[in-house]
């Protein structure tokens, strides 16, 4: 009996029209596909209907689509009024954890030090609907962040509700299609980078929150779904987006194999300056962190966290102005996942702690 009615309800859904965001860069085809550009492409959204008989319906302009793999050359004509919403998940969780965790931010795992690493199951994703003034049929694909360092960059989701001329409202997937892991793929995501290099296809992961423990297989990875990303996730991530699919997601320690030594462990004092000078490391260049002071032994493994070198930085006092010095310092700018999402602040902010310095191997 349960079969039968779920069957039924599928037929249902099958055939009833559909409201679908489709995306394009640089005038290329528009496609239901994630819209991934960098800062300097232009980058615009629509949404088109898919009729129950199989039909596609879309705005003027809005043609050649590309839907599930199938091509749609000539739609026919959409007249729609459109809404557009943002779907944005919250930096912190908004209602109890659904896996037992304490932390205010996600968590897979425990982070209570005596059952620190233990895993919990998926914790549950909080997201929230926001309205958008734009009311056009074609839209900027836009990023907005009130990120003042990389304004513009990271990943939004985006949602459409239109009202038809016979009195319906057709409106694609929000914050309701969600799963295990997080937000649906169904749900239109916009991805923004600065360039397409490591460092810039992380920026694309800001606004992606924290999930410690960030896990899943295949397709539902987290990270790979920009659903949610721990701190060696997000460097692994974004070595996938550029083709290095050959990269398994790992956790901290295990990222020395990924990489080649640039420097051995070193102390950086509560000011971030080491105990000898570190020369050599580049942007891009991984920084594991074992935290030091209070934090010294809060957790049971050898190293806490990692982060990225982002810029070459120096003593504002000192000859070289606050310019780039050859030196690794906590003056130099590191990006990272911190609470509640991927941030760039000065290295000294780690401090104190053990540093190691590693560099992403060629294939």
């Amino acid at each position: 009996m349960r079969l039968a009615l779920a069957l039924l309800l599928a037929s249902r859904v099958a055939l009833a029209d559909r409201a679908i965001v489709v995306g394009r860069v640089d005038r290329g085809t528009w496609s239901d596909a994630p819209t991934e550009a960098r800062r300097d492409q232009k980058a615009e959204l629509s949404a088109v209907v898919l009729t129950r008989a199989g039909k596609l319906l879309a705005p003027d302009g809005v043609a050649p689509v590309r839907i599930g793999g199938k091509a749609f050359a000539h739609p026919s004509p959409l007249a729609a009024t459109f809404h557009w919403l943002a779907v944005e998940p919250h930096g912190f969780r908004t209602t109890p954890a659904s896996n037992g965790a304490t932390s205010d931010y996600y968590s897979n795992v425990s982070t209570d030090p005596r059952t620190f690493g233990r895993w919990l199951g998926f914790d549950h994703i909080d997201y929230f609907e926001r309205e958008l003034p734009d009311a056009a049929p074609i839209i900027a694909a836009e990023v907005a962040t009130d990120d003042a360092v990389l304004p513009g960059l990271g990943t939004l989701r985006y949602k459409v509700v239109l009202e038809l001329p016979d009195g319906r409202t057709l409106a694609s997937p929000g914050v309701e299609a969600t799963d295990t892991y997080g937000i649906l793929p169904g749900v239109h995501r916009v991805s923004i980078r600065a360039a397409d290099d490591f460092l810039g296809w992380l920026t694309s992961y800001l606004n992606v929150p924290e999930v410690f423990g960030s896990a899943g297989g295949g397709r539902d990875n987290q990270t790979d779904r920009f659903d949610g990303a721990d701190c060696a996730d997000v460097m692994v991530g974004a070595m996938r987006r550029m083709g290095r699919t050959d990269l398994a997601y790992t956790n901290v320690a295990g990222l020395p194999a990924y990489t080649t030594r640039v420097s051995g462990s070193v102390e950086l004092d509560d000011r971030g300056q080491p105990e000898r000078p570190i020369t050599g490391a580049r942007p891009g260049d991984l920084i594991r962190i074992d935290y030091g002071g209070e934090l010294r032994g809060y957790t049971p493994r050898a190293w806490d966290h990692v982060v990225a070198l982002w810029q070459d930085r120096s003593d504002p006092a000192g000859p070289f102005k606050g310019g780039p010095d050859g030196k690794l310092d906590g003056f130099d700018l590191v990006i990272h996942m911190g609470h509640p999402h991927l941030m760039i602040e000065p290295l000294s902010a780690m401090a104190p702690a053990t540093i190691d310095v590693w560099r992403w191997k060629r294939r």
